[in-house]
């Protein structure tokens, strides 16, 4: 059903962006003549991957404790170009990719036309990047994140695609580019829900809702065992001749009576009173019959209760995505403008985002209402779902330019939501971003020192200290940064390439160290070994799941 949908969402946007051709032909937009045929052609490119992974931090090295992860992708571009008009076709090929998001395997479908000398508009299933950072954003919010293999791919080999319209105005002046972009759909970022890189969060939540409907399924139990042990009493009917199973009964009878689970019929009391029997014991047999005929329809209810308890409990664990919202409606659309031009020796930008976090925010308050609802029903309304995605607007400024010999740049976000004075724990609370950073070409054996500082203060912490659940409480406070530096070098005419990235987390006292060195075997063909070190300070480090994930790899990469 999603794939289907994304075809047709995308379909509609190439669709849109046909017609949008079609309509200006005349005019000179689209209409590519003869000579524009001529000039038309079809560039085809891509690859493909294989690499051998393997978990080497144990205790001791063993062939038999050495998890290994075989890893093969393959990847195709198709690009077709006009004098007007363009259209791109990438398609991306891995196991995790058709398993679990077989719509990925388009990873874009773009359509381009040129309107003019000053006017480009694009649709399809896009991926676009904001900012001025390297690999590194905090204003690059309309494409989400897949995390599922940690931060190991690439910044836009992670990045998630979604059909959207972009709108680019060039003016000769100053390089200004005005940019607007609309997308109906919100893409959720992606974590891995088992295995090695499944997050402390998901896991923590996992465990949570299993809890939760064990305890559902007791009480479910508990309330049958009940029914069958007072059902059990009803074979004292069959003895009611005796004074003991009179007595045992009578005392249960009454009590039954006492809470209003049964009554005395006068009809049958008086038609028994007809046969010979004094008003008590007819009263006492009525009784007792209504009594039976109770436990047998409380047996049967608890019954009925623990089997779809049993049976939700089941759903929910092989669907998930249930406790999820559904995020394919027009109300998760995103839309956002930017602006950037260059100053003398600068390049600058502004940008506004309208949208929503890409991580859902837990309203804990109503975690034990939504199962509840779901154990007992197999469906809950959207309203009563305890995951929610958070609107946000991003207000955000750009720069960068050359220093000496120093490639600087830097980005600025502020972050607006609808807890702006942060007492609503189940809603982020204001906060900003910020990213600056340096390269610089090094004198020495074709080296470049890559350097960046990302960070993040969260606004009204000591309301977030009130309670331990809300969305953004902070074990290690209220700002996040990370420096990550990147050293690349080349040696026999780049045949040889190594490359080192460290990033350290400073609150949370997380370091990663993933060095890399790539054979080019020939223009197409390179070899590459590498690994990633992961350390953490104590047990609030935000990685600290994935402590024991240190690894060495072997890969073989073919491009055409």
């Amino acid at each position: 059903m999603k794939l289907s949908k994304y075809i047709l969402m995308t379909s509609a946007l190439l669709l849109g962006g046909t017609a949008w051709a079609e309509d200006f032909g005349d005019f000179g937009g689209f209409g590519d003549d003869a000579s524009d045929s001529a000039a038309s052609k079809l560039e085809v490119s891509g690859g493909a991957d294989t690499e051998l992974r393997a978990y080497v931090d144990v205790d001791e090295v063993r062939a038999d404790n050495i998890e290994l992860d075989v890893i093969p992708s393959a990847n195709l571009e198709l690009k077709y170009s006009g004098n007007k008009s363009d259209v791109e076709l990438n398609l991306k090929i891995d196991e995790y990719t058709i398993k679990n998001h077989p719509e990925d395997i388009i990873d874009e479908a773009v359509l381009r036309g040129r309107f003019g000398d000053y006017f480009t508009l694009e649709a399809g299933k896009m991926k676009v990047v904001w900012g001025k950072g390297d690999k590194l954003h905090v204003l690059d919010n309309f494409n989400a994140d897949d995390y599922s293999d940690f931060i190991i791919p690439d910044y836009l080999d992670r990045r998630i695609s979604t059909p959207m319209v972009r709108g680019i105005v060039s003016l000769p002046v100053a390089n200004l580019n005005l940019e607007g972009i609309y997308t109906p759909l919100l893409p959720a970022d992606r974590f891995a829900t088992d295995g090695r890189w499944t997050p402390a969060q998901v896991t923590e939540m996992t465990e949570g809702l299993t809890k939760l409907a064990k305890v559902h399924l007791a009480s479910a139990i508990a309330n049958l065992e009940n029914a069958r042990l007072e059902a059990a009493t009803a074979s004292a009917l069959e003895a009611l001749g005796t004074s003991e199973a009179n007595a045992s009964l009578t005392t249960l009878v009454t009590q039954a009576y006492a809470d209003g689970k049964i009554s005395a019929d006068p009809t049958k009391v008086a038609a028994l009173m007809q046969t010979g029997k004094t008003q008590q014991e007819a009263t006492v047999l009525v009784l007792a019959a209504a009594y039976k005929d109770y436990l047998e329809e409380n047996l049967t209810a608890a019954n009925t209760e623990y089997t779809l308890c049993l049976a939700n409990a089941n759903n929910l664990s092989a669907n998930p995505d249930v406790i999820y919202p559904n995020l394919w409606t027009l109300k998760y659309g995103q839309f956002g403008a930017r602006a950037t031009w260059t100053l003398g020796q600068v390049d600058m930008g502004v940008s506004y985002y309208n949208g929503w976090y890409k991580q859902p925010s837990v309203n804990a308050s109503k975690l034990n209402s939504f199962l509840t609802s779901y154990l007992a029903d197999g469906a809950v309304d959207e309203e009563e779902k305890f995951l929610a995605y958070d609107k946000k607007q991003t207000f955000g400024l750009e720069a960068s330019t050359v220093l000496w010999h120093f490639n600087v740049r830097g980005e600025f976000a502020y972050n607006l939501t609808d807890d702006i004075d942060g007492t609503d724990p189940w809603v982020h609370n204001n906060s900003i971003g910020w990213l600056g950073g340096f390269d610089i070409d090094l004198p020495f054996w074709n080296a470049n020192l890559n350097v960046q500082e990302i960070g993040s203060f969260v606004f009204h912490g000591d309301e977030c200290d009130k309670n331990a659940l809300d969305v953004d409480y902070g074990v290690n406070g209220y700002t996040n940064n990370k420096v990550v530096c990147n050293i690349t070098t080349s040696f026999m005419n780049d045949k040889i390439a190594p490359e080192v990235t460290v990033m350290y987390g400073i609150e949370n006292k997380d370091l990663v160290v993933m060095p890399k060195l790539a054979f080019n075997a020939d223009q197409n063909l390179t070899l590459t070994a590498s690994g990633m070190y992961i350390w953490c300070g104590d047990d609030n480090s935000e990685f600290k799941s994935w402590e024991d994930n240190s690894f060495v790899s072997l890969a073989a990469s073919y491009q055409f």
